[in-house]
């Protein structure tokens, strides 16, 4: 419970966040102009723009955002890739994303933690109400800065920008080939931004280095993040455990992470949906590490 607690903290601080921030950026790293927040402002009910800038790819507003030329709206002024081919298939992940040996949880895919992270999965179907993420528990101290390194998954070039919640960075590496993107939350950039990077190579680390400015509202188990598999034009989401090659699988496996154990499918998630409720236990949404 403790390291789900750590994580809602965060969560909560990034919606109390939206009254108050001068400039808006939904917590996946999308950034709103003052045209386009104005026009999300005029189709979208006050509690509906809160939750685009929570989850910008929430199929829900997708009819209703479309006149909005933002990022996960659907429509085509996505900031991130122009549409294109991508890949369903194949294990590209050929690199872990992160040193496992701190990590002391992880939630499950389609988990009810954190908040709605949701669109379309790998397969076309849509998908709400969930969280399409997992999010990483850590026993590292928030006050020991730097010290977890994540890697980038895949060749490709990286793109950073700005997190709602003022905890760090977000970091993305997209792949060229596969048409993908490994996003990483809340930590601090090991390259610049447009960077091309290598499978292996340091692009994040954690805790970021703004965390003891906030630290009276983290709780102190340790560090959390979260990472997503999302394709770059954001159509699709899925796992990285799906997509893992054998060397970096056998590894996450060794720590009990494992497709069959860290993902919900999308038949049981729909059976029992979140219902907006974001406090998932242990023992339901999460899964403690060998």
């Amino acid at each position: 419970m403790r390291n789900v607690r750590a994580l809602l903290v965060i969560t909560t601080m990034i919606g109390l966040s939206l009254a108050i921030a001068p400039s808006v950026s939904a917590d996946d790293g999308v950034s709103l102009t003052a045209a386009q927040e104005a026009c999300l402002k005029k189709a979208l009910t006050a509690a509906e723009f809160e939750r685009f800038l929570v989850n910008p790819f929430d199929l829900a507003l997708k009819e209703k955002t479309k006149g909005c030329p933002v990022s996960g709206s659907g429509s085509s002024g996505s900031a991130v890739a122009k549409p294109g081919k991508v890949a369903t298939t194949g294990n590209w992940i050929t690199a872990s994303p992160f040193d496992l040996s701190h990590v002391t949880a992880m939630s499950v895919f389609r988990s009810c933690s954190g908040h709605d992270y949701s669109g379309s999965n790998i397969s076309g179907q849509p998908e709400t109400d969930r969280s399409m993420k997992h999010y990483i528990q850590t026993d590292i101290p928030w006050a020991s800065t730097g010290s977890l390194k994540g890697f980038a998954p895949f060749a490709g070039t990286v793109t950073v920008t700005s997190e709602q919640f003022p905890l760090g960075k977000q970091v993305a590496v997209t792949s060229p080939v596969t048409g993908w993107q490994m996003v990483y939350f809340h930590g601090d950039p090991q390259v610049k931004n447009g960077a091309k990077v290598k499978a292996g190579q340091a692009v994040i680390a954690w805790p970021p280095s703004n965390a003891p400015t906030v630290i009276d509202q983290l709780h102190q188990e340790g560090t959390s993040f979260d990472v997503a598999l999302r394709a770059a034009d954001g159509r699709y989401m899925d796992s990285p455990l799906l997509h893992m090659a054998p060397k970096v699988a056998k590894a996450w496996a060794s720590k009990g992470f494992t497709p069959a154990r860290a993902i919900v499918s999308k038949s049981a998630r729909d059976a029992a949906p979140c219902n907006a409720t974001y406090n998932a236990t242990e023992a339901t949404d999460w899964i403690r590490a060998n």
